[in-house]
C-alpha cells in the first residue's frame, strides 16, 4: 500500500472498517484521474441540473471600463432592500421565508438586468435541508405610557441551532412541525430590571405575572461572564413573569454592550426550560414613539403586552443562487460567493455586503459588456450563520466545475469597528502550513492585483473554518475568504468588535464604512477579471494524480463529508488526490468509482427526529449501489465503510443521537460486518497486530463516545477499545 494512501486511511477514525481486495491492496492508478459527471439534485427537495459549459456569445459593442461603473449608490440601495425583507420577523435568518425571499430577489434582479443577458447569464436554484430552524410569524410589542397603548418594533428570538429540545422552547406551543397560528401573548405591569441582584431584592412573586423589561447587558456573555449571564437568565425564567423583553441600547465602546447575539445565540438558547414566557427583544432607540430615550424612561411604562407567534421545523428548507457569466475560456472558471442569510438581524454588513458586492460585480460587467476571461460563478448560498451548509451543499453538487476551478474568493464580512480599533480589508485562507507548506498564494496574489486597482488588502493565514471558502478547502480549491477587520477585534471576539449578530447591523452602520465596501467589489471585480488573463499558479497542493471518492448518497449531515473534514480532505490533496463527492440524495453508481484509488462510504444520516412524528423520509442502502460498491472490491478497489452513533458537526462536535446508524448493515453485512447498537467507551482505540497501515502508530484517537460496535466474521483487527474491536481490515 502507498504511503499516501495509508496516511488517508489513518485519519478516517470516525470508526471505519476497511475492506479491499484479498491482496489487501488497491488498483494502480489511472494515467490521469476518471472525469467525474456533474452531480445531480439532491432528494427530497431538487436543485436544477447545472449545465455543462456553452460557448458564449458574441460581444459587439467595445467594452467600457467596469470599475468605472462601481456605484456605491447601487451598492447601498442593495442593502436596503436586503434589510427590509421580514424585518422584525426574523429577517433572513437560515431556512425561512426571509432567506427564500431574499434570494428571489436576487434572482428578480439578475433578471432586469438586460447586459447580463447579452453575455450568456445562466441562473441555477438549489435546494437542500438543514436540521432546525425557527419561523418568526409574529412578535408585537405594546406600551401603555401615560394610558396611552403604543405599539414599537421587536423581534422575537430563535434558540438552538442544534439541540431539538433547547430550540423547542422558543416555539410559541412547543410542537414541532406544526405551522398553524398559534400566538402566545403575555400581559401585564411592567417592571424594568437591570440586573440580577434587583430581581432578588424584589419580594418572592414580584415578577410573578408581570412583563419585565430586561437590560440586555446583564445577560449578554460577551460583557459579562457566561455564568453570570446563565444566573440572571435562569433566575429570569423562574419569576413566572407574563413576557420578558430584552431592551438593547447603542454604544460603539469597547466593554459596554449593544446587543451581540440577542436575537440568535444568545443565553436563553442554552437555558433548560419546560416551558418559557413570551421573550422578544428591542431596541432602545425604537421606543422614541412612546417618548423613552433613556433606561430611566420605562418606568413611565403602565402596562406591556407581547405576542409572539414562532414555529419550528426540522427539517427546514433553505436553498442557493448560482449565476454563471460564460467566459472566454470555459474550462477554466473563478466562483465569487457570499452568504444571503443574516443570524435574526437586519444584516447589512453580515452578510448583505457580500450579497451585494456579488450584484454589483454583475451589473457593472452586464453594462460594461465585459466577458470575463473565464466562465464567472456568482454563489449566493443560503443557511451559512447556521453551519455553511449551503456552500457544503453546492461544493458536494458541483465536482466537475470545482475540478476546472481556479480559485474561489468568499465576501464576508464588513464590520464597523469599535471606537479605538481601526480594520483594514484582509485576504483569509487555511493554508497547508500544518503539511509543511504554509504559503497562501491566492491571497497573495489577490493582494497583488488589488493593489493594481488602489486597494489594499492583507494575506492572513487563517488555521481554521473561515466562511463559506470553507467548504471548498478540503476538495483542492484555492480559496479565500475577504473581510474588513484587525486581528485586536477577534481578541474581543469578531461579533462584538464588528457589529456583527447584533440588531445594529444596518445600513445606517454600514455607511459609515461605505469606503472599504466599495473596495470589497473592486477586490472582487479584479478576481473574476485577472485571475483568468493571468493565470497565475495558485494551486499550493501536487496536482492531482489519484482519486478519492466520498460516497455521501445517504448522509444528509453536510459536516460529515470533506466539505467540513477539511484536514482530511487537504491530507488527501495534498498527497495528490482529487476528491469527488457523490452528493447526498444521489445513488452512487458503478460509474462515478471508475478509477478511485479509495472509496469512502460515509455513514447513513438523516434530519428527521423521531420525535416529531412519522418522518418525510427515511434514508437506506439501495440493492443497486449495494452491488456497485461490492463489484468495485471485487475488481480490488479499497472502500473503507463507516459508521457514527451521532450526527456530527464540524470539528467533529457530536450532537442528536443517529437513529439511522443500523442502517449501514445492508451494505456491511455484505463484507461480513454487522454493526451493533451502543458506543465504543472513550476516545482512543489501541492498535494491534501488523499491518502496513499500522507501520508507527500506537493508537488510534477517536470521537468520544461516538463509535458504533460491530461484528467481524473474517479478517484482521487493527484498534480495539475495551477488548472491542474499533477498526479492522
Amino acid at each position: 500500500m502507498n504511503k499516501p494512501l495509508r496516511r488517508a486511511c489513518l485519519l478516517l477514525l470516525a470508526q471505519a472498517v476497511l475492506l479491499a481486495s484479498v491482496a489487501c491492496g488497491a488498483p494502480t492508478p489511472p494515467a490521469t484521474p476518471t472525469p467525474v459527471r456533474t452531480a445531480a439534485a439532491t432528494q427530497p427537495a431538487p436543485a436544477t441540473a447545472v449545465p455543462r459549459p456553452t460557448p458564449a456569445p458574441t460581444l459587439a459593442a467595445t467594452p467600457a471600463d467596469p470599475f468605472s461603473l462601481i456605484s456605491q449608490e447601487r451598492l447601498f440601495a442593495t442593502l436596503e432592500g436586503l434589510t427590509s425583507i421580514r424585518a422584525n420577523q426574523g429577517w433572513r435568518s437560515s431556512a425561512t421565508r426571509g432567506e427564500a425571499e431574499a434570494l428571489d430577489d436576487m434572482a428578480a434582479r439578475l433578471a432586469a438586468m438586460p447586459g447580463l443577458q447579452r453575455l450568456g447569464l445562466g441562473v441555477e436554484r438549489q435546494s437542500f435541508h438543514i436540521p432546525l430552524s425557527l419561523e418568526l410569524w409574529q412578535a408585537r410589542l405594546e406600551l401603555t405610557v401615560g394610558g396611552r397603548s403604543i405599539e414599537v418594533p421587536a423581534s422575537g428570538l430563535r434558540g438552538s441551532r442544534d439541540d431539538l429540545t433547547l430550540a423547542l422552547a422558543f416555539d410559541s406551543d412547543g410542537t414541532l412541525n406544526d405551522s398553524a397560528p398559534n400566538p402566545l401573548t403575555g400581559e401585564g405591569p411592567a417592571l424594568a430590571v437591570r440586573s440580577l441582584d434587583e430581581l432578588r431584592r424584589l419580594a418572592p412573586s414580584g415578577a410573578q405575572g408581570r412583563v419585565l423589561l430586561v437590560d440586555y447587558a446583564g445577560v449578554d456573555r460577551m460583557v459579562v461572564p457566561t455564568d453570570q449571564a446563565a444566573s440572571f437568565a435562569t433566575a429570569l425564567l423562574a419569576a413566572r413573569p407574563a413576557a420578558i423583553v430584552l431592551v438593547t441600547h447603542f454604544s460603539n465602546r469597547p466593554g459596554e454592550s449593544h446587543g451581540t447575539f440577542v436575537g440568535e445565540g444568545s443565553i436563553f438558547g442554552s437555558v433548560k426550560t419546560q416551558a418559557a414566557p413570551p421573550l422578544v427583544y428591542t431596541r432602545l432607540e425604537d421606543l422614541a414613539p412612546a417618548s423613552i430615550t433613556h433606561w430611566e424612561d420605562l418606568a413611565r411604562i403602565q402596562q406591556a403586552r407581547v405576542t409572539l407567534d414562532a414555529d419550528l421545523f426540522s427539517p427546514a428548507t433553505s436553498g442557493n443562487l448560482v449565476a454563471r457569466i460564460p467566459g472566454a475560456d470555459p474550462s477554466r472558471a473563478v466562483i465569487l460567493g457570499a452568504h444571503i442569510d443574516s443570524p435574526n438581524s437586519p444584516g447589512a454588513m453580515d452578510d448583505g455586503g457580500g450579497a451585494a458586492v456579488l450584484l454589483e460585480v454583475a451589473r457593472v460587467l452586464g453594462e460594461a459588456q465585459v466577458r470575463p476571461p473565464v466562465d464567472l460563478y456568482l454563489a449566493w448560498f443560503g443557511s451559512e450563520e447556521a453551519g455553511l451548509y449551503g456552500s457544503a451543499h453546492f461544493a458536494a453538487t458541483h465536482p466537475e466545475l470545482l475540478d476546472r476551478t481556479l480559485a474561489m474568493l468568499e465576501v464576508d464580512c464588513l464590520t464597523r469597528p469599535l471606537d479605538g480599533i481601526s480594520a483594514q480589508l484582509s485576504l483569509d485562507t487555511w493554508s497547508y502550513g500544518w503539511l509543511g507548506d504554509g504559503r497562501l498564494a491566492w491571497p497573495n496574489y489577490l493582494s497583488q492585483v488589488a493593489g493594481r486597482y488602489g486597494v489594499a488588502a492583507k494575506a492572513e493565514n487563517l488555521y481554521g473554518i473561515d466562511s463559506d471558502n470553507s467548504s471548498f478547502a478540503g476538495l483542492g480549491v484555492p480559496n479565500a475568504d475577504l473581510s474588513y477587520m484587525d486581528p485586536r477585534m477577534e481578541e474581543l471576539g469578531l461579533h462584538y468588535a464588528g457589529h456583527l449578530h447584533d440588531p445594529y447591523d444596518t445600513v445606517d452602520l454600514a455607511r459609515d464604512v461605505a469606503v472599504p465596501f466599495e473596495q470589497m467589489v473592486r477586490i472582487a471585480l479584479a478576481a473574476a477579471l485577472q485571475t483568468g488573463k493571468d493565470a497565475p499558479d495558485l494551486r499550493v497542493a501536487p496536482a492531482p494524480g489519484h482519486r478519492a471518492v466520498f460516497v455521501g448518497s445517504h448522509t444528509e449531515a453536510v459536516h460529515m463529508s470533506p466539505a467540513a473534514l477539511l484536514q482530511l480532505g487537504m491530507l488527501l490533496t495534498w498527497e495528490g488526490y482529487d476528491v469527488d463527492t457523490v452528493p447526498y440524495g444521489r445513488p452512487v453508481t458503478a460509474a462515478d468509482l471508475e478509477g478511485a484509488d479509495l472509496v469512502v462510504a460515509l455513514p447513513v444520516v438523516d434530519y428527521p427526529y423521531a420525535a416529531a412524528g412519522p418522518a418525510p423520509y427515511d434514508e437506506a442502502w439501495q440493492p443497486e449501489e449495494v452491488a456497485a460498491l461490492e463489484s468495485y472490491v471485487a475488481g480490488g478497489g479499497l472502500l473503507v465503510l463507516t459508521n457514527s452513533a451521532h450526527r456530527l458537526k464540524y470539528m467533529n462536535v457530536a450532537l442528536d443521537a443517529n437513529e439511522d446508524w443500523s442502517d449501514a448493515n445492508a451494505l456491511a453485512g455484505r463484507f461480513g460486518i454487522t454493526y451493533q447498537s451502543d458506543v465504543l467507551p472513550g476516545a482512543s482505540a489501541r492498535a494491534e497486530g501488523a499491518s502496513p497501515l499500522l507501520d508507527g502508530v500506537a493508537e488510534l484517537k477517536l470521537i468520544e463516545g461516538n463509535g458504533v460496535p460491530f461484528r467481524l466474521e473474517q479478517g484482521q483487527v487493527l484498534a480495539r477499545v475495551a477488548g472491542q474491536p474499533a477498526a479492522a481490515l
